[in-house]
């Protein structure tokens, strides 16, 4: 049983993540993460940008979004603490869970420097945590243990992004605002919902200004950006699973396998199948 499972969190060296993610191919993380680096660089695609994170830098990972790993450095040097919802939830932390992850998600998907005697402390509280998670000495008290330190690193997230917020981030702009909340509710409903005006009803504003908006934060339309993502869950699911191309077009919510295979190529150049055999040679 992983550590994950029986813990409820888990730490992964750049040696673990790369034997899990291989470069060019599309993924989805099933637990959310926070990924240091302590030194090189990894440059991430998702949905519609991409994003590199070097030296002294975090991000907050999503099982919401689907990333590619497109260059990594020869020197990269980094630790994901992966974990799963509930178990931070359980946990009876003092400040305000709700703030918390606001903080968390409004970072979610973006580099976040800090300095770097504030990246030695968490490096050196991941690091023990991993060492009391690995160590195969029977301990007594062990969950407390894992609870408390993961705790631990709980509160000096909490203080570095609280204090990275209100020195840069402060509010989101209204504009911001609007292209996150979209962004979310596609993730959410893209399966079934996946024209510009149901998102736009959602936010209680007109197509044309939710349009307007996420053009101008992201430089592509809100219609490309919902195909994006539809296109990105197509090709995790053709290359992480067996499934047969009409078993996935289903999955997707297209009516039939031509139109997925007609929407696929559109924006690819090829062909589910096509696609899928590129990553089996």
């Amino acid at each position: 049983m992983s550590a994950l499972e029986k813990f409820g969190v888990e730490i992964f060296t750049q040696r673990n993540i790369f034997e899990r993610i291989a470069v060019d191919k599309p993924f989805r993380p099933d637990n959310p993460a926070f990924i240091f680096i302590k030194s090189g660089t990894i440059k991430l695609r998702q949905h519609f940008s991409d994003l590199e994170v070097s030296a002294n830098m975090f991000m907050v990972t999503d099982p919401q979004t689907i990333y590619e790993v497109v260059s990594v450095s020869d020197d990269f040097q980094s630790r994901m603490v992966s974990y799963k919802r509930e178990f931070i939830s359980a946990l009876s932390l003092k400040f305000n869970r709700l703030i918390t992850y606001r903080y968390f998600r409004q970072q979610m998907n973006k580099g976040v420097p800090f300095p770097e005697n504030e990246m030695e402390v968490v490096w050196k509280s991941v690091n023990f945590l991993k060492y009391i998670l690995d160590s195969e000495t029977e301990m007594l008290y062990k969950k407390e243990m894992v609870e408390h330190l993961f705790s631990v690193f709980c509160y000096q997230m909490a203080g570095i992004i609280s204090k990275e917020d209100n020195n840069s981030m402060n509010q989101m702009s209204r504009q911001e605002e609007i292209v996150f909340v979209f962004l979310t509710n596609v993730a959410e409903h893209h399966l079934t919902e996946r024209t510009v005006e149901f998102y736009a009803e959602k936010q209680s504003i007109t197509t044309r200004h939710l349009s307007a908006v996420v053009k101008s934060i992201t430089g592509k339309s809100a219609s490309q950006i919902i195909a994006l993502i539809v296109i990105n869950e197509a090709k995790v699911l053709l290359n992480s699973s067996t499934k047969p191309v009409s078993e996935i077009s289903s999955i997707l919510g297209f009516s039939d396998q031509y139109s997925f295979s007609h929407f696929f190529k559109k924006h690819l150049e090829v062909s589910p199948s096509q696609y899928r055999n590129q990553f089996e040679n």
